[in-house]
């Protein structure tokens, strides 16, 4: 189960940080659309008339907070009930008369606006599935048993053939028959024999502390991380 902890944190971490980053977007897009709509509200008191003069989008541009949103805002005017979709974030409609409709628009990409936003709660949510995938990998990966490893568990040469033989086994798991018959070939019933060295080897294993062997329903043993 210890296992497992790693893998449901970089799973909780990596979906909150998804969802940390959508909202983020959206949010930066409502005060996008918030500061077009004031800009275009606070334009329309200062020139309850005269719209299309070369003046207002120049007034409509200071009205705006953010310096960094000043230059690519822009105005769309269309007449009637048309609804002009133009690219990147609108402020709602504004009805300058009985037929003429006006919005402030901003031709940013998906892009821009994800930069725009705040995305720093997101990265370090990010941070935390990353370093829960490096400590799962860690859990996962089987340490290596080399000569001074076998030294130091002091372990037998049937110990240390029976520990090679399950490193390099496919999901390093034998069944009980190959074992007995790759360590005692010819040997009619070799299951009690083989039952005595897989539990002489445990123990020398736990001894020092990084690998176990574990036994599959009595069917089969397998090398395990502990």
């Amino acid at each position: 189960m210890k296992r497992r902890y790693p893998m449901l944190l970089m799973l909780v971490f990596g979906l909150t940080a998804v969802w940390t980053s959508v909202q983020n977007y959206r949010i930066a897009q409502r005060e996008i659309c918030n500061e077009l709509t004031e800009a275009l509200l606070l334009t329309q008191a200062e020139r309850p008339v005269d719209w299309l003069s070369t003046d207002t989008i120049r007034q409509f541009r200071s009205h705006i907070p953010t310096a960094e949103l000043r230059d690519g805002a822009t105005l769309s005017f269309y007449v009637g009930d048309a609804n002009v979709r133009a690219r990147g974030v609108c402020s709602r409609e504004l009805r300058i008369s009985s037929s003429l409709r006006a919005r402030g628009c901003l031709s940013y990409s998906a892009m821009q606006i994800w930069r725009f936003s705040d995305q720093r709660m997101a990265a370090f949510l990010a941070l935390l599935t990353l370093l829960c995938m490096a400590w799962s990998l860690r859990q996962f990966r089987m340490p290596p048993l080399n000569s001074d490893q076998h030294r130091s568990l002091r372990l037998t040469p049937m110990q240390e053939q029976l520990v090679t033989l399950l490193m390099s086994a496919p999901e390093r798991s034998m069944s009980k028959q190959d074992l007995c018959q790759a360590l005692w070939p010819g040997k009619p019933d070799a299951s009690e024999t083989l039952y005595t060295l897989v539990r002489r080897t445990k123990q020398a294993l736990e001894a020092e502390g990084r690998i176990s062997i574990a036994s599959e329903r009595g069917r089969s043993y397998r090398i395990e991380v502990m």
